[in-house]
């Protein structure tokens, strides 16, 4: 059985942290541990160049739909940006690619390939 990975809110609050980022869906959260790229049409801002913090934030009051594929996890959000996490290759940090959690449910890693 596939976990379900699907926020039901919106995007509620991105949090910043030193080594790692989270955006929260009210009851929901990604953590993403890995270097993060955020792409709308022929913009692309990979984590830690300028704009990017300001790209996610802009995000906020916004739904997306998750795609956990074999190389990556894909946010799609219905302004159009995808939000990707890779889980193998030079952007990734540690042992874990990326984790979701539910508020009362089930807590899934991902781990770098």
């Amino acid at each position: 059985m596939q976990p379900d990975l699907q926020p039901v809110d919106p995007l509620s609050q991105v949090v910043f942290v030193h080594d790692y980022l989270q955006l929260v869906f009210q009851d929901c959260a990604f953590t993403i541990y890995n270097l993060a790229t955020y792409t709308k049409a022929t913009t692309v801002l990979r984590q830690g160049e300028p704009g990017f913090c300001d790209a996610l934030v802009s995000l906020i009051n916004q739904t997306a739909r998750a795609e956990a594929r074999a190389e990556s996890l894909l946010l799609h959000f219905a302004g159009g940006v995808v939000v990707s996490v890779p889980i193998s290759g030079p952007d990734t940090q540690g042992p874990e690619a990326w984790q979701f959690s539910r508020l009362g449910g089930p807590h899934i890693v991902e781990q770098n390939a």
